[in-house]
């Protein structure tokens, strides 16, 4: 399925007529390579160019993690994630290249692995960004931003396992007013997980305010991740239990469940 995926970038735009608006789609989204040290993985993605005029296109090869908002964050080097990191592995080729108007490519990309690399799974990105035109003869009329479309690449050496852990359930007043619950999960295993289930705010009598599906993000290995889930309801002072089950992929769903006092004077 062709999933599209725009994010602009505020700080690199360049100045053109304003009905020449930029769109890249990209397939597959996500990829999972299991493949042995030492090994090396061939193959290709599919990108489209959607906008009515021509493009010109650069590769990246990039670090991702997930922030506390569920966002991923890609770059260009991320120091935290780099023993789990397939970035230094990943060639793409070619690295920049020309797109006409509605056209659709396939470039193709390459893992090296290194031998001798430990059991685990490691993570990084196939970027593609937009730039700049080389010349524009149009008067500017608008702005255009930068486009960048990414395949996320999981790259699984032997066999590595998960290890999930709920650690805690929380509820907090945000600046502007709104309530928000949150569920802490750590992995504490070399191969990321997701959630299948629920979070709910329930009453002083057990009664049910708000339910909330998990996002469908990967708690990625050797770390914690916050799942927020802002509230529409607004909460009078008293006492509420937040309750979740997970299927987190183990035998048995992890299920938790705490009692939450709101005051007055949060």
């Amino acid at each position: 399925m062709k999933t599209r995926l725009l994010l602009l970038c505020a700080s690199c735009f360049w100045i053109l007529p304003a009905q020449a608006q930029l769109g890249l789609a990209l397939a597959p989204m996500r990829v999972e390579i299991k493949i042995a040290p030492g090994g090396q993985y061939t193959d290709t993605v599919r990108l489209s160019n959607d906008s009515p005029a021509p493009v010109r296109v650069r590769a990246e090869t990039l670090d991702f993690y997930i922030d506390n908002t569920l966002t991923p964050q890609f770059g260009a080097s991320y120091e935290q994630e780099a023993k789990l990191s397939c970035r230094e592995w990943l060639q793409i080729n070619p690295r920049e290249f020309d797109m006409e108007a509605t056209a659709t490519t396939r470039v193709r990309y390459t893992l090296r692995v290194p031998s001798g690399i430990s059991e685990g799974e490691y993570h990084c990105g196939a970027g593609f960004v937009t730039l700049p035109p080389v010349s524009e003869s149009a008067t500017p009329m608008g702005v255009r931003m930068a486009v960048r479309a990414v395949t996320a690449l999981y790259v699984i050496i032997g066999n590595p396992s998960s290890r999930p852990l709920l650690k805690d359930l929380s509820l907090k007043a945000l600046p502007n007013g709104t309530w928000e619950a949150s569920a802490l999960f750590e992995n504490q295993g070399l191969r990321s997980f997701r959630i299948k289930g629920f979070l709910e705010v329930l009453d002083a009598d057990d009664r049910p305010i708000e339910q909330a599906e998990y996002a469908p993000v990967p708690v990625l290995p050797q770390r914690e991740q916050v799942f927020p889930f802002p509230l529409k309801t607004s909460l009078s002072p008293g006492t509420y239990l937040l309750h979740t089950q997970a299927d987190v992929g183990l035998p048995a769903v992890l299920e938790g469940s705490v009692r939450v006092v709101v005051n007055g004077t949060q």
